[in-house]
Formats: C-alpha cells, structure tokens, sequence
C-alpha cells in the first residue's frame, strides 16, 4: 500500500504539470495580447504627446508673427506722428501705438507662457519616448520566451499524460476510480500533504492519531473533512 500510495502522488505531481501547462496555452496568448495592446496604448500616448507640442510650436509661432506685424504697425504709427498737423490727430495716433503696444506686451507674455508649457511638454515626451523604447525591449524579450513556451507545451503535456499513464497501470482499478473521482470533485487536487495537523487541501485540522497513521504512509487515509487522500512529506 506504501508503494501504491506513493505512486498516487507521482500522479497527482504528473497531473498538476499538465494542469500548469494547460493552462498556460490559454494564458500565454492572451498575455501576449495583452502586452501587444500595452504597445500600441503607449505609441498612442507618446504620438499624442507629439501632436500637441506641434500644435503648440504652431500656436507660438503664429503669436511670433502676430508680434512683428504689431511692432511694425507702432514704427509706422510713430513715424506718422511727425506728419500729423492737428492735436486731435496726433492724440488719436498715441492712442492706437498705445493700444498696440499693449497688444505687444500681451504677445510677448503669450509667447513665454507657451514657450515654457512646450519645453515642460518636451520633456514629458523625452521622457515617454525613453519608457517607451525600454517596454519595446522588454515586451519584445517576454513575447518571444511565451512563445518558446507556447512552442514546446504540446510536446510536454504529451510527455506528463504518458508518464501518468504509465503510473496508472500500476494502481488498483477501485483506487484509480476514486482518485479520478476526487480531482474531478476538488479543482484537480486528489493527493495532498498534511503540516502541523492540518490538511493542506482544505486547511482543516484533522485528530492528533489520524496525523500520526498519515505521517507513516503505511496505509490509504482521506482527509475527513475534503475526502482528499493524504500522502505525508516532511517539508522540513
């Protein structure tokens, strides 16, 4: 019974790695959608970036251009000024240099205020630039060690079904019903360990003599609580 009970757990061990690998043929492409849709949300982010430091690059230099048709307009105001012949003219003519020379301060400040907001931009984009290219490298590394995963788990779940079967042989027909039985009904888990007294299947303690007779091996015991078979290791 000893060599029986530890063949069970060879299986269950057999069992788990296909359960694993299994999983891992649903999990690795949807991770690699989900790195490959990290990818493009970043590009999009950092071409944003972009688009709107243009824009605002374009917004500063129409403002530019807005100034020097302002400072134009006040030399040829001024100019004038020696021109006119009445005072009434003449207050009119300081009149519209003053309103454009106010036009020109207000530019100017324009212009500073987005000449700062583009170099802070420039650096938030610097900055998503360098973030990008790093999770380019890395995204690129994780896909392709998924996929040499993916490459090679056909092959090795072929590999734990036959070694399973292969142990299988070696179990009491009744035994292997009922084990067949219990990972079905408990999420694949048949064979568990116990510590300190309690069943690691469903964490319950079971009595003091039932830890002791588990702890020999010497016989098939089910977990009285998950009806799981235990099969005791001393992880120490």
């Amino acid at each position: 019974m000893e060599q029986e009970l530890r063949i069970l757990y060879e299986i269950q061990k057999a069992d788990l790695k296909i359960m694993e690998t299994e999983k891992k043929l649903i999990t690795g492409p949807k991770r690699i959608e989900e790195l490959n849709t990290e990818l493009k949300d970043l590009k999009e982010k950092t071409e944003k970036e972009k688009i709107v430091i243009e824009e605002l690059e374009k917004e500063r230099r129409r403002k530019e251009r807005e100034l020097e048709e302002e400072k134009d307009k006040i030399k040829k105001k001024e100019s004038k000024l020696f021109e006119v012949k009445t005072n009434k003219e003449y207050q009119a003519l300081l009149k519209e240099i003053e309103t454009a020379k106010e036009a020109v301060d207000k530019l100017e400040e324009d212009i500073i205020v987005l000449m700062d907001r583009i170099e802070d931009l420039k650096k938030d984009y610097q900055a998503s630039i360098k973030h990008l290219e790093k999770r380019k490298k890395e995204i690129e590394e994780e896909k392709k060690n998924i996929e040499l995963d993916l490459s090679t788990m056909d092959e090795e779940i072929a590999k734990f079904k036959a070694e399973r079967e292969r142990l299988m042989s070696s179990v009491s027909p009744e035994l292997r019903e009922r084990y067949n039985l219990l990972r079905e009904k408990r999420q694949g888990i048949a064979v568990v360990n116990v510590k300190n007294g309690v069943c690691l299947g469903c964490f319950v303690n079971i009595p003091p003599q039932l830890f002791i007779e588990v702890t020999k091996n010497k016989e098939i015991i089910f977990c009285p609580n998950c009806n799981r078979i235990f099969y005791y290791i001393d992880e120490n």
